[in-house]
């Protein structure tokens, strides 16, 4: 929205600079016509009709160059007829020029995904994918471009100061993570009865990663070495059990959390025992246990804090 108001205020100061000069113009004009003699010639303004509007119709054709103007008589009007069309000149090619602007800044972001969507298209067709694969990786460009405006949100982001990251990181996601058992304050087995440093939680909002799954598509499996744990965003997801694995146990929705165990887990992390499945297409925050322990080299009471509540958990 914020784009579209700056491309459109660009394109009303670009008009109305355009609108200025043609006034100067016709004033200028009138001021030319008044100097050789009101109808003096065919080329002044003979004093009949609206004066500003008649003057104002001169200097649109002769800085736009339309043409068909009656030919200057005197040299004065030689001269001024000159002045007026390489004026015309600059100021049409400037009018091109920043409408050229504001269409290619608008449309920048588009032409950037379609430009990404066309390789990858290109690339697949290179290798022979199937084209249910195909078909998925379009959709998921298509929607995740439609639901974010962007591919990628890392990439916008980086390109901040780290400050300005972490304050759209704390608007954006801090609600969410706090909600987290695992990193909010408590007092399991009368210990622990305070959270995680906030410090830490800020850091940790700054290394979340986004990612989008599409309608049926496996977030993880039953049996996996789990090391990730799972925000949920936007949409939900289901959690299937069963003798099968096809029975619904429970539909996780925004904001809820699941597989934090696994950030607990010491070695190389505990197996998965469900299958969770996107419903629907599902935006997701992913936390990794490697970047976890990154981040807790620093926060050694945090550190201490987790370990208790995974010996709990666990």
């Amino acid at each position: 929205a914020l784009q579209e108001s700056a491309d459109f205020y660009r394109v009303i100061r670009t008009t109305g600079y355009l609108l200025f000069i043609l006034h100067i113009n016709a004033c200028l004009y009138y001021w030319a016509s008044d100097y050789e003699g009101l109808g003096s010639t065919r080329w002044v303004y003979d004093g009949e009709g609206n004066m500003y509007l008649r003057c104002y119709y001169w200097a649109v054709r002769t800085l736009i160059t339309i043409g068909g103007l009656p030919e200057p008589q005197t040299l004065f009007e030689i001269v001024f007829q000159l002045l007026n069309f390489f004026l015309g000149v600059f100021v049409f090619s400037s009018l091109i020029g920043q409408m050229r602007d504001v269409i290619g800044a608008a449309t920048a972001g588009q032409n950037y995904y379609r430009s990404c969507m066309d390789n990858t298209v290109s690339y697949m067709n290179t290798y022979s994918i199937p084209k249910l694969v195909q078909n998925r990786v379009r959709t998921w460009y298509e929607y995740t471009w439609d639901s974010q405006g962007m591919l990628d949100e890392s990439e916008l982001l980086e390109q901040m100061p780290i400050k300005m990251q972490l304050a759209i990181a704390i608007d954006v996601n801090f609600a969410i993570v706090n909600k987290v058992d695992l990193f909010k304050a408590s007092s399991f087995a009368g210990e622990c009865r305070n959270g995680c440093d906030t410090q830490m939680i800020y850091d940790m909002l700054l290394r979340l990663k986004s990612i989008v799954y599409l309608p049926g598509d496996f977030v993880c499996k039953k049996g996996e070495i789990g090391r990730e744990m799972y925000i949920i965003k936007q949409g939900e997801v289901q959690v299937l059990g069963g003798p099968d694995g096809t029975k619904v146990l429970v539909t996780l929705r925004a904001g809820a959390v699941f597989g934090e165990i696994s950030l607990l887990a010491a070695g190389g992390g505990n197996r998965r025992t469900a299958n969770v499945v996107a419903h629907g297409f599902a935006n997701l925050f992913i936390l990794d246990k490697k970047t976890l322990n990154e981040i807790l080299v620093h926060y050694p009471d945090s550190e201490k804090l987790l370990m208790k509540k995974a010996k709990y958990v666990l």
